[in-house]
Parts: structure tokens; C-alpha cells; sequence
């Protein structure tokens, strides 16, 4: 039994000692991935949407602009004439600079007759990727075939290797060819307008060439997209021992304006080295830390079990009845509260039961005094009088006066329990006050309210008769009348029983002296009957019920007693 306990309390302090271990790694590993999330591909998803979002901008704006522009130029039969005429000079050059201005870009334009010569132009002379002039040539051949629209196209600027992008137009009157009109968007401000500090970005064209690239020099071969780049659609890819993360997106297509991909790369080798080197660290602790709470929880445990078995022993010891062994208090163990407690319990077990003894010592006592005051010579001798002389005047009431005085003297001499309904005890109350009310006639008036819920509550027996006993003695007013009031009531755990009178009141020596008794506990003098129900209560209950004696501004007294509604009866 002891090794099995010690064995469930090893396996607890194992489980409750790696459980916060391997929340640590779970929680380092939750961290890790939130982190990867956040960083990495959240980062490189919302980028590479905004560098998707610029060039879908770009296209869409430059494409309307061509077309607004072309539309202006072919009003001319001749283009000539927006080269020759000052007027239209002047107001052709104020429009299309304002349209390459808007967007403070670099952007030039170009108006080419057919012989390649430049009409108009923001440069003299045609970009070096159309020279030397050709009608065949990428673009214008495009321009050729469509002239409905504008088309779009990246051009190498010379020997450099960025790219330029072009977006123009055939311009044709009736028909006619009579030239082209195109914009020039510098490829420097495209890379700015997608340039990130920590993610490279590639926009490529439907044959896989790289048209614009911000770094990304491990992605770009002889001016194409290199595997395993140009397959991956999102995911790790590694290169020459680098890491990196790549998500790609098609461009949205613009009219003509189609087949174009953003690739959005990012390094991550240094990352991944940096979350290898926690998780190395977090498995090392993991790694340490396990044996050093293994060998600490089978030393703990076999304390702890030495420890419960010390409290065995000396409860089985209790149990035999034997409550003087006192433990030995473990000083910085958690049983320690245990047996610091084990000892506390001995020593109330010990003055509870000295407690209970003088309660029983007490009860008998109280229950002697109270025959000697309800049932001594004097009484009997009063009440046999007032049947002797009933039966001359009222045989009845005098028969009901001998049997309510059987009643009494039976419950009082044959019922050996101390403890009683208070419904019993408020019959054998009935019978008392029945010879009083014979006693006194019309002069006394007695009036009782018993809460339904309290009337099947255990209390001391004999408890009301004393206290009624004094009420009706010192409850006289000037008239000689007697107004007597009982009432007992439920207050929340408590039982509150209120016996009042609205006579003269007790002398002031008389009425100090009872407060002093109930204060001080010890009564050598001959007023018992309210001094032995305190003295009972507070046996039975503890100090803290009691009898409490109190005279209202109103006149007469008042008695208070307060006593616990008792467990295990119904209410």
C-alpha cells in the first residue's frame, strides 16, 4: 500500500513537473510557426499583392492614356501638321506633357511617322532599343497587326540589362497608317515603385524572361526565370545552400496587356538558421532539464510518502483513541500544513472532549436547578392551593389544572433526552402556562408566534419555561395586568427566541447583577433559571450563542436567545 502510494504520488509529481517542459517546447514551437507565418508568408503574400497591384496599375493607366492620346493625333490627316503648325505644336506638347508629368515618372513619349522619323517626341531622337528603325521590328510590327488598340512590351535598353517598358499605338486616318505613338516607362522607376528591403521581386513575361528585377540574382539566368523559381508556385526552393520562400501571381490582364507574372522571393536562410538554433537550444534544456526532474521527483517523492506515512500511522493512532502522540512538523514540506493541522486537531479533540464532559456535568446540574425552581415546595404549595380552591368554585378548572400539572411533572421526571423538537418542548410550555394562566386569571395575557420552519429544530429541553418563569415575576405594569410574548424565528442559521414583557422591568441592581452573571459565567445565587438556559446554551453551542437581557425605552424586558439551527434535522 505505502510503495503503491508512493508510486502514484511519484507519477503525479512526474507529470506535473514535465508538463510545463514540453508546454515550453509545444509553446517555443507555436511561436516558431507564428513567427514564420507573420514574417515570411504573410509578408511575402501582401508584397508580392501590392507589387501585382502596381503593375496592374501601370498597365491599366498607361493603356488609357495611349489610347486618349492617339485618339487626339489621328483628329490630323497629316501628322505633320502637330509638327509643323505652332499653334497645334503648342497645344499637342502641352497635353502629353502633362500626361507624363502627372505621375513624375521619367516617362517619355514618341510621335513616329512611318519613315521612323520623330515628329514629336520628349527626346529628339528614338530610344536606343528601336534603333535602327524598323517597321518589322517587336513592337511596331505589333502595333501593325492590332492598330484597334494599344499593346504593350519590355524593351532592353541597349547593352544594359534593364528593361524599359513601351505601350503604344498605330495612329491611322481612315484607314491609313499614318505613323505610331507610344509612352516609354523607365524600367528604374518600375523597380523603385516594387523595390522591398526584404523581399526581391521578378515580373516576368509568358516565355519565362525576366523583365524587371529587384536583386533576386539566384532567380535570373541569361535574362530568364531558372528553376526551380519558375515551377514553384509557392513554397521553400534552395539554391547553392540558400533558402528561400517563393509565391508567384499572374498579373490581371489588361485588353491586350496579358501573360505577365510577379515572383515574389524571399531570403530566408538566416531565419531558418536562427529558429534551428532555438529549437537546438529548446531540445538541449529539454534534454537537461528531464533527468534533473526525474531524479528530483523520486527524491520528493519518497520525502512526501515518508511523510503521509508518518500521518497514517498517527491517525490510526487517533482512531485506537489515543490523542497525545504529536508529529514532528517537516519545516518547508507541503504536508507541513497537514501536520501542523494533525496537532491542532488532537489538542480541540482533547478540549472538546473535556468540553463535552462539562457540558454533561452542566446539563445535569441545569436540569436539577430547573425542578428545584419550577417544581419546588413553593410552587407545588401555590398551585395546590389554587386547585383546592377551584375545586369548591370550578371542579372543570380544577381538573385541568391537575392535569396540566401532570403533564408537567411527567415530561419533567420521565423524559430522559436532553434534546428535544421544539414543537415538544412548546406542548409541555402550553401546560405550564395553562395552571399560570389559572393562577393569575384575567390579569395575565400570554401570545406566542412560532415559525412553521423552525418547528421541527432540536433545542435544549426544558428552554423556555425559565425564561418565561422571569418574564411573568417581573412582568407586572401599574395595573396589575401581565403581558407576556413569545416568539421563535428562523434567521439564517440561527434560531432567535424573543421572550418579552411590558410590565414594570427589574430594579436596576437586579437587572446589573443578571448582565454580570451572563458576563462572568459563574452563578453561586439563587437566580439559576435564566443564568442555567445561557450557561446550556453556550455548553451545548459555544461561546458565541447565548441568552441576551435587554430593557426597551418603551418599558419591560426583553430576553433574547440565539441558538444554531441544528444539523441533520429538517430544518
Amino acid at each position: 500500500m505505502r510503495h503503491r502510494f508512493q508510486d502514484e504520488v511519484r507519477g503525479a509529481l512526474t507529470k506535473y513537473a514535465l508538463v510545463p517542459v514540453f508546454v515550453l517546447a509545444v509553446v517555443g514551437s507555436v511561436l516558431m510557426l507564428f513567427s514564420w507565418k507573420h514574417y515570411v508568408t504573410d509578408a511575402n503574400h501582401e508584397q508580392r499583392e501590392m507589387v501585382t497591384d502596381v503593375m496592374y496599375g501601370i498597365f491599366s493607366d498607361y493603356w488609357q492614356r495611349t489610347e486618349r492620346a492617339v485618339g487626339t493625333l489621328a483628329a490630323e490627316t497629316d501628322l505633320r501638321e502637330w509638327q509643323n503648325n505652332p499653334g497645334k505644336r503648342a497645344e499637342i506638347y502641352q497635353y502629353l506633357y502633362h500626361e507624363v508629368n502627372i505621375a513624375h515618372d521619367g516617362t517619355q513619349f514618341y510621335l513616329v511617322d512611318t519613315q521612323g522619323n520623330v515628329l514629336l517626341g520628349s527626346q529628339e531622337t528614338l530610344p536606343l532599343a528601336m534603333q535602327p528603325f524598323h517597321q518589322e521590328w517587336g513592337i511596331l510590327h505589333r502595333m501593325m497587326n492590332y492598330p484597334e488598340q494599344p499593346v504593350a512590351e519590355f524593351v532592353s535598353r541597349g547593352d544594359s540589362a534593364k528593361h524599359d517598358l513601351l505601350i503604344g499605338q498605330a495612329v491611322a486616318c481612315k484607314g491609313e497608317l499614318k505613323g505610331w505613338f507610344f509612352f516609354l516607362i523607365p524600367g528604374d522607376y518600375l523597380e523603385n515603385n516594387i523595390a522591398s528591403g526584404t523581399t526581391d521581386f521578378i515580373v516576368a513575361d509568358s516565355f519565362g524572361n525576366a523583365q524587371i528585377a529587384t536583386g533576386a540574382s539566384a532567380a535570373v539566368r541569361m535574362g530568364k526565370v531558372t528553376e526551380p523559381f519558375a515551377s514553384v508556385r509557392a513554397g521553400l526552393v534552395q539554391v547553392k545552400n540558400q533558402e528561400y520562400y517563393v509565391t508567384r501571381e499572374e498579373v490581371p490582364r489588361v485588353e491586350s496587356v496579358a501573360g505577365y507574372t510577379v515572383y515574389a522571393i524571399s531570403p530566408v536562410t538566416d531565419l531558418l538558421l536562427r529558429y534551428a538554433l532555438g529549437a537546438g537550444i529548446l531540445l538541449g534544456l529539454v534534454l537537461i532539464m528531464v533527468p534533473i526532474i526525474l531524479v528530483s521527483v523520486r527524491r520528493e517523492s519518497r520525502a512526501r510518502s515518508q511523510a503521509v506515512d508518518d500521518l497514517v500511522d498517527a491517525f490510526a493512532e487517533v482512531k485506537e483513541g489515543r490523542l497525545d502522540n504529536r508529529l514532528a512538523v517537516h519545516e518547508g514540506s507541503q504536508l507541513a500544513i497537514i501536520e501542523e493541522e494533525y496537532n491542532r486537531m488532537t489538542e480541540s479533540l482533547q478540549a472538546l472532549i473535556r468540553q463535552n464532559e462539562a457540558e454533561a456535568r452542566a446539563s445535569v446540574i441545569s436540569e436539577v436547578r430547573q425542578l428545584e425552581s419550577q417544581f419546588n415546595p413553593h410552587f407545588l404549595f401555590n398551585t395546590l392551593e389554587n386547585i383546592k380552591f377551584m375545586v369548591k368554585m370550578d371542579s372543570d378548572a380544577a381538573m385541568q389544572m391537575i392535569h396540566a400539572l401532570s403533564s408537567l411533572l411527567r415530561y419533567s421526571l420521565h423524559e430522559e433526552t436532553r434534546r428535544v423538537k421544539l414543537v415538544r418542548d412548546i406542548e409541555y410550555l402550553h401546560s405550564y402556562m395553562e395552571i399560570q394562566q389559572y393562577r393569575f386569571g384575567d390579569r395575565l395575557h400570554y401570545s406566542e408566534y412560532i415559525d412553521d420552519a423552525v418547528k421541527d429544530c432540536m433545542i435544549p429541553k426544558l428552554l423556555f419555561q425559565p425564561v418565561l418563569e422571569n418574564a411573568i415575576k417581573y412582568g407586572e405594569d401599574d395595573e396589575g395586568r401581565i403581558e407576556v410574548r413569545l416568539s421563535v424565528t428562523a434567521m439564517e442559521q440561527d434560531l432567535l427566541v424573543i421572550v418579552e414583557d411590558k410590565g414594570l422591568g427589574m430594579s436596576k441592581p437586579v437587572f446589573d447583577h443578571l448582565q454580570q452573571l451572563l458576563r462572568e459565567g459563574e452563578n453561586n445565587t439563587v437566580h439559576k433559571g435564566i443564568y442555567n438556559v445561557h450557561r446550556r446554551i453556550q455548553l451545548m453551542f459555544g461561546m458565541d450563542y447565548g441568552v441576551k437581557l435587554s430593557q426597551p425605552p418603551a418599558g419591560g424586558t426583553r430576553v433574547e436567545m440565539r441558538l444554531p439551527r441544528q444539523e441533520g434535522v429538517s430544518c
